[in-house]
């Protein structure tokens, strides 16, 4: 998660040229966290506890043996983002069915 903030701050800042800081002064304003990518089973236990919502949210029923294989399958097909956001990707959950 703070990974991800401090991406988003970079990519904000490079798109906004006009700022007076220059980028060396804002990155030493922060601290880079090296965080471990959640394993499976941490994936598979954020996503049981989201289960609920999503359900209720998408008017559909998510099967378990779903949210176990989930990780796996996200593992093996999406390379370029962590665990659990490649799981649970909110690209598209506006979409209502």
């Amino acid at each position: 998660m703070h990974f991800n903030v401090i991406t988003r701050f970079n990519n904000c800042f490079k798109r906004k040229q006009t700022s007076s800081l220059s980028s060396p002064v804002i990155m030493l304003l922060l601290k880079l966290i090296r965080i471990k990518e959640a394993t499976a089973a941490d994936c598979v236990s954020i996503l049981c506890d989201l289960k609920v919502n999503y359900e209720s949210y998408f008017g559909v029923r998510i099967l378990d043996s779903a949210l176990i294989i989930a990780p796996q399958l996200s593992n093996r097909y999406i390379t370029n983002q962590i665990l659990p956001n490649k799981v649970i990707d909110k690209k598209y959950s506006f979409i209502k069915f």
